[in-house]
């Protein structure tokens, strides 16, 4: 008993003297303590929300779009004052990604304004992808890729995936393309049924998808597009042209434009190959029909031009070509192919090189007499001093004569 009642007495805490305190210290400590309560919660409030809207839009205004951009993400107030932000142009897909003679490269993009927006948007359930160019929920990754850096990151489709460039204002991803596909197939079905239980809804009639019109300097495209699926369920895009420029003036350097009729042959040089004629051993002349048909030997892209000839307009000083082409997208799988990849001007192919520019003579072979386009090219490459673009022209013109 001893024993346990000494346990016992030795486990009560003897509280310890107190000082007095007065009554003014007593509110004073009272007084820290309920600022030390509100003090976290005042941190926590953003005080810009406080300013009026007019106040507001003037300090959106004064950012750039990217800036802007993010602002206008951080709530619903602010997207409704900073949300034009995201229809500026410098966040959006370029229109074209190669530059005019230029050779275009994957850093030209990563320095883009779009892709420094999708970076900065990146969290725990967003990655950006360096092929699709967007962000992918994390479960769209291998393990491994959650580590790399954002322009070395890609996605369960693999090397194959990247963006395949259809008009000025679409870029075809993989995902996009298996959205087509489904589209085209229920419209199959549709067209399969009887018109007396749906009616004439046109679905036996082509598909247009899409239509624009672009605009380089003197030159317009109106661009019209029709995809369709084969008897082997492989996506054709079939994109009709009507491109409008001043008479004579196709395949001259000053009136280039940087439409690519695939990923890796310009339009203009590509139709000005087209339309001249050639001599044909065949007919034993020179003949404008055997080359109204061109095709891409890197991806097997057609071209085809009906008339060789443009149809002037001599009041409005303009010369209007129609053409079209045709592209193989690949086979309806749910990974992307050799076809699909083929297609891709995003991440650049490797084959493209000095040699094989899509700006090049070397890629859209002239006529085996004298081209007329060589010195169009030449000469104002050697007024501007520009020797190592003259030598490449040269150089391009005398492989395709030999």
């Amino acid at each position: 008993m001893g024993i346990r009642s000494f346990s016992l007495f030795a486990r009560l805490k003897v509280p310890k003297p107190t000082k007095e305190t007065s009554s003014s210290e007593e509110q004073e400590v009272e007084s820290q303590k309920d600022v030390e309560v509100v003090t976290p919660q005042q941190d926590k409030k953003c005080y810009i929300m406080d300013l009026p809207t007019e106040l507001l839009a003037l300090i959106s205004a004064e950012l750039d779009p990217l800036s802007e951009a993010c602002l206008a993400l951080t709530s619903k107030r602010l997207l409704l004052i900073s949300g034009k932000s995201f229809r500026s142009d410098s966040l959006h897909f370029k229109k074209d990604f190669a530059p005019l003679l230029h050779h275009y490269r994957a850093s030209q993009t990563y320095a883009s304004e779009r892709w420094k927006l999708i970076e900065r948007l990146e969290d725990r359930r967003w990655l950006a992808c360096s092929k699709c160019l967007k962000l992918h929920p994390r479960m769209a990754f291998p393990a491994k890729e959650l580590r790399s850096s954002p322009i070395a990151r890609v996605c369960n489709l693999g090397g194959s995936a990247g963006l395949v460039d259809l008009c000025p204002c679409i870029k075809l991803t993989f995902r996009d393309k298996v959205n087509l596909v489904k589209k085209l197939k229920d419209r199959q079905v549709l067209n399969k049924m009887p018109s007396a239980i749906f009616g004439s809804r046109g679905y036996d009639e082509r598909y247009l998808w899409h239509s624009c019109t672009a605009t380089y300097g003197s030159t317009e495209f109106k661009i019209d597009i029709y995809p369709e699926l084969n008897d082997g369920e492989q996506l054709i895009i079939r994109t009709e042209y009507r491109m409008t420029t001043a008479p004579h003036t196709l395949g001259k350097q000053q009136h280039i434009s940087p439409r690519f009729g695939c990923a890796h042959r310009s339009m203009d040089l590509w139709l000005s190959s087209v339309c001249q004629a050639i001599y044909c051993h065949r007919h034993d002349t020179f003949c404008s029909a055997c080359k109204q048909i061109s095709t891409c030997r890197t991806c097997n892209t057609v071209l085809k031009c009906p008339n060789r000839r443009a149809h002037i307009s001599l009041e409005a000083g303009k010369a209007t070509y129609f053409f079209w082409t045709l592209r193989c997208l690949g086979n309806s799988t749910a990974m992307p192919d050799e076809e699909f990849a083929a297609q891709r001007i995003h991440p650049i192919n490797p084959y493209i090189s000095i040699k094989n520019c899509p700006w090049t003579v070397w890629m859209h072979p002239p006529p085996i007499h004298a081209p007329s386009l060589g010195n169009d090219i030449l000469q104002p490459a050697l007024e501007d001093n520009s020797v190592r673009f003259a030598n490449q022209m040269y150089t391009s013109l005398h492989l395709a004569q030999v």
